[in-house]
């Protein structure tokens, strides 16, 4: 088979096959056409047993190791690749869709498993009782976290409180009055763990936001984003646009 042919079938295999199956196809095309008869035990679906028995072919004549490759970076490419879902704030829920989260649940998920780095942007922030708890245990286990929060000195209009956090060590961040245009608020709510997934919607960190009011997020895990939306905050930092408080 030519390469294009070659890359076609991995793609299809890639695509259809079970994730664990193509790792050990991989890995068995690149150790030789004998390590393909230690498949035969996973082989147990009829599209697996027809992929093995077409790769001890492509292996024997000596196609095996480019079809390796060719696997591997599609599963990497796979992996990289971002999923996601709605997130929502409302009533009913036990009426909502199997892939709909509810954003109180994604908080508290997501805050429990950051193991480096938390990002927080929120307008409004009075977190729940069971956030805080959240927030508390990441900062337990070490985690830095940083949030950039509105405040009744830099905006005239905001009533909300901008106290919180007194009693965690939590990087506080401000976006100065006077370095905004007139009447600008800092409106956006975003939570970031780690650079590697993301919550970005509607809901503040409030109880109302996370519990109540009817909200929607997007939930952004693995690529790029992430971590983009770091470095604009980071970059807006080093412009001196937003400035460490207290």
């Amino acid at each position: 088979m030519v390469s294009a042919d070659l890359l076609e079938l991995a793609e299809e295999w890639a695509r259809d096959l079970p994730r664990t199956f193509v790792e050990r196809l991989a890995a068995a095309l690149g150790d030789g056409a004998g390590a393909l008869g230690y498949l035969e035990a996973m082989a147990v679906l009829a599209p697996s047993r027809a992929a093995l028995e077409h790769a001890k072919l492509l292996a024997a004549r000596g196609d095996g190791p480019f079809l390796a490759g060719a696997l591997a970076g599609l599963l990497r490419a796979k992996d990289a690749e971002a999923m996601v879902v709605p997130v929502w704030t409302g009533p009913e829920p036990e009426i909502a869709a199997a892939a709909v989260r509810l954003t109180l649940a994604v908080l508290a998920d997501l805050l429990a498993e950051a193991r480096r780095e938390v990002v927080l942007v929120s307008y409004a922030t009075q977190p729940s009782p069971a956030l805080r708890d959240a927030l508390s245990g990441a900062v337990g286990r070490g985690v830095a976290v940083r949030a950039l929060l509105e405040r009744r000195a830099d905006n005239p209009r905001f009533f909300g409180d901008d106290t919180i956090f007194g009693d965690l060590p939590v990087e506080r961040l401000c976006w100065p009055g006077e370095r905004r245009s007139e009447g600008a608020s800092m409106h956006a709510k975003i939570l970031v763990v780690d650079r590697l997934v993301a919550l970005v919607g509607s809901a503040n960190l409030t109880g109302s936001g996370a519990e109540r009011n009817l909200e929607c997020g997007l939930l952004v895990r693995g690529g790029p984003v992430p971590g983009r939306l770091v470095d604009y905050l980071d970059a807006l930092a080093a412009a001196g646009l937003l400035q460490p408080v207290g």
